[in-house]
């Protein structure tokens, strides 16, 4: 019993320091993206991105043979508890779908719960247009070439970040554990010289700055996460986004936004919308972020009466991209407007990519030449430190 209460008394407070500590981001206005940054990663845990797509990619086939939503809902669920899989990601999609569509709502709805919010909103978005398989369909083929960018972008990169933090944690075994065994023996390493002083210099460095180094790593990959969406005015402690978009890896977001926000205009254009409605609809599931693009093509929409890229001339596209637009926005026809969009919209993918690509070639090459020097430096000062060590044993 004294543990239960002991155990029930720490819970409580944990959860009055969140509360405390929710309660002075809500004052500062910023709790709503520490919220979603939580939310995030207890999405990550329950409900793995692969997870969502394969379950929508199979709710789609169900519908496209002929099911209705709800039948397609249930054979999905009953699919994952014969397998024996009764609190599975799949049954607890499916029951939520099923409440909220036997209650008269829409799937997206009930996806809310167990979704991503981009899935959630690119759901809504089809449902207001009645294109969600043409939306979804689109959606995938963007995602699954923006995982082949990052996947083989990451590949390169992992044998020289392996290399590196090989080498670091060499240089702080040695700092924090070879050098005081040694002197606890009565080696003196002052008397080293050349190459394996270096290495011992190299270490005492390494091992003081590197908690300094990944905390700030840490902490920048978290800002990032919880401001990429978010941020859109200026800020005490940051700089302007329009600065920030300048550099990795918040341009290479920008342009990936880009391409989205163009694609589902597109899409929707090429459904019979005209750009105000299409708009109005990506406007009510969009980010901070999008919304402020949105509105500038409102607001370009409402007073002009150009082309589409003079909608679209909101400092979204990067320059190659909007040449594009513009050349083809100006073609007589029906489509010209269809046609320049989808266009700027493929065209924006290519950008982003060629951005992605050469991001992780500078940050390839900046990794080798770091391991050069740090590999180099620590492999020939251990091997010739067993000469050195020999001559200061017999000194000694």
């Amino acid at each position: 019993m004294n543990q239960r209460n002991k155990d029930s008394e720490m819970g409580k407070e944990r959860s009055d320091i969140f509360n405390v500590v929710m309660g002075y981001f809500d004052r500062l206005g910023v709790s709503f993206i520490l919220e979603d940054f939580i939310k995030s990663i207890r999405m990550s845990v329950m409900s793995p991105r692969k997870k969502q797509i394969a379950y929508l990619i199979q709710f789609d086939v169900w519908v496209a043979d002929g099911a209705n939503l709800l039948d397609a809902v249930r054979e999905l669920r009953i699919a994952s508890i014969k397998q024996g899989n009764k609190n599975s990601f799949e049954v607890r999609a499916s029951n939520s779908i099923e409440r909220a569509l036997v209650n008269g709502n829409q799937v997206s709805d009930g996806m809310k719960q167990n979704f991503s919010e981009d899935l959630v909103s690119l759901f809504k978005i089809g449902e207001e247009a009645e294109s969600v398989r043409e939306m979804f369909g689109e959606y995938i083929k963007q995602e699954s070439e923006r995982k082949a960018v990052f996947k083989s972008g990451v590949g390169k990169l992992l044998q020289p970040i392996g290399l590196l933090l090989f080498t670091i944690s060499i240089l702080i075994g040695l700092n924090d554990y070879g050098m005081p065994l040694a002197n606890q023996y009565g080696i003196n390493l002052e008397r080293l010289t050349g190459i394996p002083s270096k290495m011992v210099n190299l270490a005492s460095k390494v091992s003081f700055i590197w908690p300094y180094i990944f905390f700030f790593m840490v902490a920048s990959f978290v800002i990032y996460k919880m401001t990429r969406d978010y941020y859109v005015k200026k800020f005490l402690v940051l700089p302007s986004r329009e600065f920030l978009d300048k550099f990795f890896p918040y341009s290479i977001h920008k342009e990936f936004v880009a391409m989205g926000v163009v694609q589902k205009i597109g899409l929707l254009s090429k459904m019979g919308m005209p750009i105000n409605a299409c708009v109005k609809v990506l406007s009510k599931s969009a980010t901070p972020y999008e919304l402020k693009y949105y509105e500038r093509i409102r607001r370009n929409a409402t007073s002009s009466t150009g082309t589409v890229a003079d909608y679209l001339d909101v400092d979204l596209l990067n320059t190659e991209v909007f040449q594009r637009l513009s050349g083809i926005a100006k073609q007589e026809g029906a489509n010209s407007k269809v046609k320049a969009i989808l266009a700027a919209s493929r065209e924006n993918g290519v950008a982003a990519k060629r951005s992605l690509s050469k991001m992780m070639l500078s940050l390839r090459v900046f990794l080798w030449v770091l391991f050069t020097f740090m590999g180099g430096i620590t492999a020939l000062g251990l091997v010739l430190l067993t000469f050195q060590l020999n001559n200061i044993i017999s000194i000694n």
